[in-house]
């Protein structure tokens, strides 16, 4: 008898434990979305007072932002894998840094797809 409820104790623990980790992961990846949508809401938030403040200016674009921007439009979208694999970027965030930089000063559109954000032409 004693055997039994010790292990019956265990699988309680052990069911405990898995849904305390679920709910963990969970709430991490809450978080991510989070984090991904405030990023996008202060990026056009810059946007817009940028235009508030007339300083949208035609800029002058590095020879790699250009292609970058000639590569979206003629994919129509494109994610920071996209980018790596075409422009031979050593990891993922060199691109994704890129590519935000270049919807924050508005000559990019961007939407979330789960865990991708998908670039687009303005």
């Amino acid at each position: 008898m004693f055997d039994v409820k010790t292990e019956e104790e265990k699988k309680s623990v052990e069911t405990t434990t898995i849904v305390k980790k679920i709910k963990e992961t969970t709430e991490m990846e809450l978080l991510r979305e989070i984090v991904g949508r405030l990023e996008a809401i202060e990026s056009r938030l810059e946007g817009i007072e940028k235009e508030l403040k007339g300083e949208i200016d035609e800029e002058i674009l590095g020879d790699v932002d250009e292609k970058i921007i000639e590569f979206v439009k003629k994919n129509g979208k494109v994610c920071a894998d996209d980018l790596q694999r075409a422009f031979n970027y050593k990891g993922k965030n060199a691109a994704s840094a890129r590519l935000n930089r270049l919807y924050s000063q508005g000559l990019l559109e961007k939407k979330q797809a789960g865990r991708r954000v998908y670039y687009f032409a303005k």
